[in-house]
């Protein structure tokens, strides 16, 4: 039986047709979508159940819904889940639902756009091996970890991990791991009350902070996304010293940051979702701070290894 052992293991060589057949259950949207009405090509000794998905997934209501809806598939012996998923807001989804996911069961998200091969491999590779924990996205024959990859179009669904390459890829039907999936982080509810609203502010040219200032002032926490020069930071540090004393701050940049501030690598969209769902499960400011202080202590990328790529 195909699986994955420790890098540069190949652990089998197909699944028995003996074997009972894996199921992959496959979440559709709604409305109607290229890749939504095809009708899948599973690899052999695989079978796939095709359900609706529980609702719309552009809130993160809607995303917590799907979550559950995963969750009981997979305790009902499902090998793994598909989910077909708009391509603009993918990347943020499939970084939500490895941040929810505890289960040891992989999640596949593929682009509604995408055509029928993203599909078929989506299946082979929510099939493939033992149960292997995360989420990832399968586009055009990669496969992207979901803290990575970021989307590089929409009405052609092209999507890359700039800081770390592809996961792995899919050739012939069989996925190979590139590199080591990087380490699982979980966020754990209940999540109650009102949802936090997150702000997320782009410095651009000319920033003086004032609209930071205002934005800061209806939020519960703040991601602050500084593109532009050193100088337009610089003009921002009043605001970012003062915001921060009451909320957290992460700021996401190429620059030196200014002291005392939060930093992270993640990308300020994905940095917003993991607030988002940080403070929506109780976390305190400085509880916040300490959990992306965390994650950026794990946030190199692993090596690729120096041996054959992995077989899932």
């Amino acid at each position: 039986m195909t699986g994955i052992g420790p890098v540069g293991e190949w652990a089998g060589d197909g699944i028995e047709p003996e074997v009972m057949p894996r199921l992959v259950v496959v979440f559709d949207p709604e409305g109607s979508a290229p890749v939504a009405g095809v009708a899948p090509s599973p690899p052999h000794g695989v079978r796939v159940e095709r359900r609706p998905a529980p609702g719309p997934v552009s809130t993160f209501a809607g995303v917590g819904d799907l979550a559950r809806a995963v969750g009981e598939a997979t305790a009902d012996g499902a090998a793994g889940a598909v989910i077909v998923h708009p391509a603009e807001t993918l990347a943020e989804t499939a970084w939500a639902l490895e941040l929810l996911h505890e289960a040891a069961a992989r999640i596949v998200l593929v682009a509604a756009s995408g055509g029928p091969a993203d599909l078929t491999d989506a299946i082979t590779v929510a099939a493939a091996g033992p149960e292997w924990p995360g989420c990832v996205v399968v586009a055009n024959g990669e496969i992207h970890a979901a803290r990575h990859v970021t989307a590089t179009g929409v009405a052609a669904p092209a999507f890359a991990s700039p800081e770390a390459g592809p996961l792995g890829q899919v050739t012939g039907g069989t996925p190979r791991l590139l590199r080591r999936p990087p380490g699982r982080f979980t966020v754990r509810g209940p999540f109650a009350g009102r949802p936090p609203r997150v702000g997320l502010h782009v410095v651009a040219l000319g920033d003086d902070g004032g609209l930071l200032r205002t934005l800061a002032g209806d939020c519960a926490g703040l991601v602050v996304a500084a593109r532009a020069g050193q100088a337009a930071l610089d003009a921002l540090v009043p605001v970012l010293a003062e915001t921060a004393a009451r909320i957290p701050v992460v700021l996401h940049s190429p620059t030196t940051p200014p002291a005392g501030l939060a930093v992270t690598r993640l990308d300020p969209l994905k940095a917003r979702v993991l607030m988002h769902l940080l403070l929506g499960s109780g976390h305190d400011r400085a509880a916040v701070l300490d959990a992306f202080a965390a994650l950026e202590a794990d946030a190199a990328v692993p090596p690729v290894p120096s041996s054959a790529a992995a077989a899932f």
